[in-house]
């Protein structure tokens, strides 16, 4: 192994023990980097875990699991988040859960989401020959910071991004049951991975499209119907279509949000209505900027020859920050695995540049102020700052991707590279 990979690797396992040792209470050391570090729900740690804790403890008396836990004096938790999950998740993990206390099951799930990491890095080891680059793509999976706020919020994402960089080894290994069942857990735990199906339908795989899609609907669908009380709030938290450019929301129709908010205030003004949707400048501006990668994405997957997995996986896992209307600073952890992958395809430096962009903290700290809404108090320039600075590498990575990649991945197939055990 060479020295610098060994020093790359000593230093990524450095900053992921201080990840770990920051969790620990009362350090907490790293929040003030983020914006949910900060300015959370009363103590902040692990609201969102209690969140389907909660739903778990819900299940378990018969009671609706959308209902607001911090409504509820009788909750179980010191204090969480609204419940926004499919009712699987509620039902397994969340019901698993209760058999311990919330505090000890809130740090098993973290011991949990440690163990997930590890058998990522274990498996990008078994992927890379090379020692050099296997090291340098453990370090890619240990020391990405918005991992620290995943563990501080005790989320899911991470378990999602884990079980995405397992149907991309599951297609390039040929294990058909990984490719297929990690895309259906997937598709249960967090329906993100919904964003696949093209690439899926492309492969003509119609036999796992139907069966994930009943499996999603028959774990759904029955009991929203049965608990029709809780499918407002349901269809509220995942579907509305108010976008509120929250200091902690850091994705593309967010930060088109501040920038209309402060540069084109008239925008919003309601001109005309299909159904209950109105229809106005700034809903023409966001479709549009959700429409074009859109189609880059069904071109490539469609269109373009000959069909290229990886690139496909990676356009489409990406092209959720342009789409989904909350994108939290721990969603960018399912972009650890596409990093890994297209440095160890590739192998262009490039990637570096993007990766150390989102692996580091935003600069919030230099601008926080100490109150509930501190986006209030910010000047024009802090507000495009905050908003920009995570989305910015985002859309150059999708450019790059759709762009260059195969010209990378091109170039180091011609020098005979035999570094990877798997063929992509």
């Amino acid at each position: 192994m060479k020295r610098s990979a060994l020093l790359l690797l000593t230093a990524a396992v450095v900053v992921h023990a201080t990840f770990i040792v920051s969790l620990v209470e009362p350090g907490h050391f790293l929040n003030p980097l983020f914006v949910e570090g900060v300015h959370n729900l009363e103590e902040g740690q692990g609201s969102d875990f209690y969140a389907f804790y909660q739903a778990g403890a819900y299940v378990l008396e018969g009671r609706d699991i959308y209902q607001r836990p911090m409504d509820d004096p009788d909750r179980v938790v010191p204090y969480a988040y609204f419940y926004r999950y499919l009712p699987f998740v509620a039902y397994t993990i969340g019901v698993a859960l209760n058999a311990v206390p919330p505090r000890v099951a809130y740090w098993l799930w973290v011991a949990l989401v440690e163990v997930i990491l590890l058998l990522c890095v274990r498996a990008t080891w078994r992927m890379a020959r090379d020692r050099s680059l296997a090291a340098a793509l453990s370090a890619m999976w240990l020391m990405f910071t918005p991992f620290y706020l995943e563990q501080y919020m005790g989320q899911l994402t991470f378990v999602m991004a884990a079980l995405s960089f397992a149907f991309v080894l599951g297609h390039a290994r040929g294990r058909r049951a990984v490719f297929d069942w990690s895309w259906i857990v997937s598709l249960l735990v967090k329906h993100l991975s919904i964003l696949y199906l093209p690439i899926l339908i492309r492969m003509r795989r119609y036999r796992l499209v139907l069966l994930g899609l009943l499996l999603l609907v028959a774990t759904t669908v029955p009991y929203l119907l049965l608990r029709s009380a809780g499918v407002g709030h349901f269809t509220n938290d995942n579907f509305s279509l108010n976008l509120n450019p929250m200091a902690g929301n850091l994705g593309f129709m967010a930060f088109l949000m501040v920038v209309k908010y402060h540069f084109f205030p008239e925008a919003s003004q309601m001109f005309a209505h299909i159904g209950p949707v109105g229809i106005s400048w700034t809903r023409i501006m966001l479709a549009f900027a959700a429409g074009v990668p859109t189609l880059v994405c069904l071109w490539v997957t469609f269109l373009r020859r000959p069909f290229n997995f990886l690139e496909s996986v990676s356009l489409w896992t990406i092209l959720f920050f342009f789409v989904f209307r909350e994108i939290w600073e721990y969603h960018y952890v399912i972009l650890i695995p596409l990093f890994v992958l297209l440095y160890a395809r590739t192998r262009a430096p490039v990637l570096w540049v993007m990766y150390a962009l989102l692996a580091a903290p935003t600069l919030f700290v230099l601008y926080d102020v100490p109150f509930d809404s501190p986006q209030a108090y910010w000047t024009v320039s802090q507000h495009v700052l905050n908003h920009a600075y995570k989305i910015a590498p985002v859309v150059w990575l999708f450019v790059w991707v759709a762009g260059c990649m195969r010209r990378h991945a091109a170039a180091r197939d011609a020098l005979g590279d035999r570094s990877l055990a798997i063929t992509f």
